[in-house]
């Protein structure tokens, strides 16, 4: 028992020795694992992948705006105000939208219920005697029946039912002047009708 503690006691004090004589060593050992958890826990990193939004091309903002129109519905309906309506329907459409016409509205001073929205219009629905004085509207040949057609100053039988089949073989017209170059009328007459006639 005495031999292993006179051991122990000199293994120990050896150690001691060894340990002071390489004591600058340690250190230098231990400043350097030191440095190097500092060097990794500071390293930057790479940042983690972050999904980008959605990107909506041009050519998507404009299909949907063209699927869409605002227009403005003002006057004689029971909802007056800003509406946005697809781009196919009617001014028809757009007074339903508004809550229909008043009883006060001027039936004889409506726009053309059957013309397409546009973007940006107003839609003014009068009240009766508020229709705009000296300002007769014109009618729109690509929706007119022929007994309205036949009403128009200058218009004849014969050119009405033209009128009509030129619109069912070419889906209407797309401007007034094709009453000439479609119809071959002459200047006298095609001024005459110009006056009552439109192209909505």
């Amino acid at each position: 028992m005495r031999k292993h503690t006179e051991r122990f006691i000199e293994w120990r004090q050896g150690l001691n020795g060894w340990l002071y004589r390489h004591s600058w060593q340690l250190a230098a050992v231990l400043a350097l694992a030191v440095l190097a958890a500092g060097v990794y826990t500071l390293w930057p990193r790479p940042a983690a992948p972050v999904d980008s939004p959605a990107v909506i091309s041009a050519d998507d903002v404009e299909a949907a705006q063209e699927r869409t129109v605002i227009v403005y519905v003002s006057g004689a309906v029971r909802h007056p105000g800003l509406y946005t309506l697809g781009s196919t329907l009617r001014i028809s459409d757009a007074i339903v939208a508004a809550g229909g016409l008043l009883d006060d509205a001027d039936p004889n001073c409506l726009p053309n219920l059957a013309a397409h929205v546009r973007d940006a219009s107003q839609i003014a629905v009068p009240l009766i005697g508020h229709c705009a004085k000296g300002k007769k509207a014109k009618l729109d040949i690509n929706s007119a029946t022929r007994e309205q057609l036949l009403r128009v100053p200058g218009m004849d039988a014969a050119l009405a039912d033209a009128i009509i089949s030129y619109r069912q073989d070419f889906g209407g017209f797309v401007l007034l002047t094709e009453l000439k170059s479609a119809m071959g009328l002459d200047a006298n007459t095609y001024g005459e009708l110009a006056k009552s006639l439109t192209v909505n």
